[in-house]
């Protein structure tokens, strides 16, 4: 063998086997977009508040646009928004920004102070999600002591957003000194108890806050007498029953819910019944999915982030503000025929008399 054959072998040997480059460079280059994507994202700044004052067309309440000699017939709303200050910039501040300053006062259940946050009322003790009711119920507490100021009481996450008018519409003719509470009604799988989803928020009237306090927060009535556990809104449901306040069918006039667990992009999309054939099962009425099935009195959407909070108050305040419509009110659960389910209908003890509507309301000039 020639030196110039030795030396080739060699280099044969030591040399690594050959390979297609293709592979290694579509690893490559797809690393290279997601390293620059995920730099992209990285570099946003959180979003920032953004502000606009909406024209003085907006939608309003009938009783708004009545004028300020009929204020009284305006229900007074009071707005407790569950929050935490690891959500104050994500969530909370753009709630504040928007929705919130159609409530008549708008406080957040929080344990710490932020400056863009107006008005906040610190939970001290109740720091984490598995101690939701006590931060809750040191909401109502203090509700209570401020009574004199609301008609009404919404309590809602910062990931919801609620549309205040329609609220407001739905509530008008009803009488606050009644005990009464509303929103999206469900039941537990386990025990068939009847509740108010949290998420998607729940009103109470001023009669209700009483009853609710007095009978079953002061001295831990309803933790005393029942069996409550993390779940805040369950809880509510059971302490409220156990005070005896009347729960409401919150639908409107078609049998469409208004109160949604759901954003927007879920409720229109039809498909979403089949994702979630626990809400179908577990709610007290029929909740239904798909853009047809969604009522023109909407008041709530549930799991909405900050963008999604920005989209709505433009589409629904700026957009098209001279939108008004005739809201229709809510009945007594106890007077509706229940959804039927393989569930045995709940049992709601109805005490007094089932007139909701004011005696004297004002009626618009003419």
């Amino acid at each position: 063998m020639t030196v110039r054959g030795c030396v080739k072998m060699n280099r044969s040997l030591l040399s690594p086997p050959r390979r297609s480059v293709l592979p290694f460079l579509l690893v490559a280059t797809s690393a290279f977009v997601l390293f620059i994507f995920h730099g992209y994202t990285l570099s946003l700044p959180p979003l920032p508040i953004q502000r606009r004052a909406t024209h003085t067309t907006r939608r309003t309440s009938d009783a708004e646009t009545r004028g300020d000699q009929d204020r009284e017939a305006w229900p007074r709303i009071l707005c407790l928004i569950v929050t935490s200050p690891q959500y104050h910039e994500e969530r909370a501040i753009h709630v504040a920004a928007t929705w919130a300053t159609h409530c008549t006062r708008a406080v957040f259940l929080t344990t710490a102070n932020h400056t863009l946050l107006p008005d906040t009322l610190l939970t001290p003790g109740a720091p984490a999600y598995h101690q939701l009711w006590d931060k809750v119920t040191q909401g109502f507490l203090w509700a209570y002591k401020q009574q004199q100021e609301f008609d009404w009481v919404v309590k809602t996450d910062d990931d919801t957003f609620l549309l205040v008018e329609n609220l407001r519409g739905a509530l008008s003719s009803l009488d606050p000194h009644q005990s009464l509470a509303t929103g999206a009604l469900l039941r537990t799988a386990d025990t068939n108890t009847t509740f108010l989803s949290g998420g998607a928020g729940y009103v109470l009237s001023r009669g209700a806050v009483v009853r609710l306090v007095e009978e079953g927060l002061k001295d831990q009535q309803c933790r005393k007498a029942l069996k409550l556990d993390s779940r805040e809104d369950v809880n509510m449901g059971l302490c409220l029953s156990h005070v005896g306040v009347k729960l409401l069918d919150s639908r409107d006039a078609s049998g469409r819910q208004r109160f949604y667990l759901y954003p927007p992009h879920k409720m229109v999309d039809p498909r979403q019944t089949v994702k979630n054939p626990w809400l179908q099962e577990n709610s007290v009425f029929p909740h239904k999915f798909g853009f047809a099935e969604l009522s023109d009195e909407v008041i709530s959407f549930h799991y909405v982030d900050a963008h999604t909070i920005y989209l709505l108050y433009y589409l629904i305040y700026f957009v098209n503000p001279t939108v008004s419509a005739s809201i229709s009110t809510f009945r007594l659960v106890s007077e509706v025929q229940l959804h039927p389910q393989s569930l045995p209908p709940p049992t709601i003890t109805v005490t007094g008399t089932s007139t909701l509507s004011r005696t004297q309301d004002p009626q618009p000039p003419p």
